[in-house]
């Protein structure tokens, strides 16, 4: 039965969003924009799943994330999501399709995800991401192939100012591991320091008394940005093996970002983290001079497989479709 509603007072879920012809007409050439470069690269479209099985993606998920799930039952009682990102179906996929096939797989996909967060400019809590999976290669010239596409793409999508922070998982776990501390307050410092909480992270250091040089260590570790030099500014700080082993991976990765010619597009800033836990080598994220939050986001994630079954390196990143969109907007308002 119809119920009679006066027009406009029909809403829609706070953080979704309708796309009018002309939105939808602008969202689709991006689309195709980002598909072009990605098949130019050698890479192949798959598609996932909208919903997925929770005890599929909550591994590796971490607790920022694990927490902004949307969650349902079916009918027989099984807990469903909506997936929160690619990454973790495309392993599954993998996994369990594609283990036969040789080595390397250069994949992409265009989807929408779902993440509960507080919906304002640029996060919705329903929105698409146009990215690309590395499975099967390891090393520094891997790394900076996926690291050169992003940026590719985004100079096809015409964005004119843009940075990526390249950073390395391991210099943070070297640090955190000379804490002595327990994995559960590693995690928390680790979630404060991938929010930018410098206050909350303080504060976890001070509650649970760690020495002053190695608090200064973590809680300065976002200054450490720039070029080249910035790794050899840190080595001079730590004697942690760890840390040591990834400040060199890190000089080995720029290395092969010169050569592919992309190094004016990224700086090192050993601070950054992303809040899925999947990740292990090197992360980095794309920022605009003209939006103040990622617009693409990604890094290596070699034990992910392995949760499947399937023992393999890969690496991979995601662009955020309506974030590129707001940048190129905002850049054009500047024009």
């Amino acid at each position: 039965m119809a119920v009679d509603k006066y027009p406009g007072t029909w809403p829609i879920p706070a953080g979704t969003r309708d796309l009018l012809p002309g939105e939808a007409r602008r969202r689709r050439a991006l689309e195709n924009q980002m598909v072009t470069v990605f098949e130019r690269w050698g890479y192949q479209e798959v598609a996932t799943p909208t919903l997925e099985y929770f005890d599929t993606l909550a591994i590796d998920l971490g607790e920022e994330v694990g927490e902004e799930l949307y969650r349902l039952l079916d009918r027989d009682g099984r807990l469903l999501v909506l997936r929160p990102d690619m990454t973790t179906p495309i392993a599954r996929l993998v996994a369990t399709r594609l283990r036969n096939q040789p080595l390397p797989l250069r994949l992409f996909y265009l989807a929408n995800v779902f993440r509960y967060e507080s919906p304002q400019a640029g996060r919705l809590r329903e929105f698409g991401q146009a990215g690309v999976e590395l499975i099967g290669s390891s090393g520094p010239e891997a790394d900076a192939e996926l690291i050169a596409l992003a940026v590719e793409a985004l100079r096809t999508a015409g964005l004119q100012e843009f940075q990526i922070s390249l950073g390395e998982v391991q210099v943070i776990n070297g640090l955190m591991e000379e804490t002595n501390l327990p994995e559960s307050v590693i995690r928390s410092l680790k979630r404060a320091l991938t929010q930018k909480d410098l206050v909350g992270l303080e504060d976890l250091l001070l509650e649970h008394q760690v020495p002053l040089q190695k608090r200064e260590m973590i809680l300065g570790i976002s200054n450490f940005q720039g070029g080249l030099e910035v790794i050899q500014e840190f080595r001079k700080l730590t004697a942690n093996q760890r840390t040591i082993q990834a400040l060199d991976y890190l000089e080995q990765v720029w290395s092969s970002l010169i050569k592919l010619g992309v190094d004016p597009f990224v700086r090192l800033d050993l601070g950054v983290l992303r809040g899925f836990e999947y990740y292990t080598g090197i992360v980095f994220e794309g920022y605009s001079s003209d939006l103040g939050f990622p617009l693409c986001g990604g890094g290596r994630y070699d034990n992910l497989l392995s949760k499947f079954g399937y023992p393999c390196p890969a690496t991979g990143f995601a662009v955020g479709i309506e974030r590129l969109l707001l940048a190129l907007d905002n850049q054009n308002k500047k024009q």
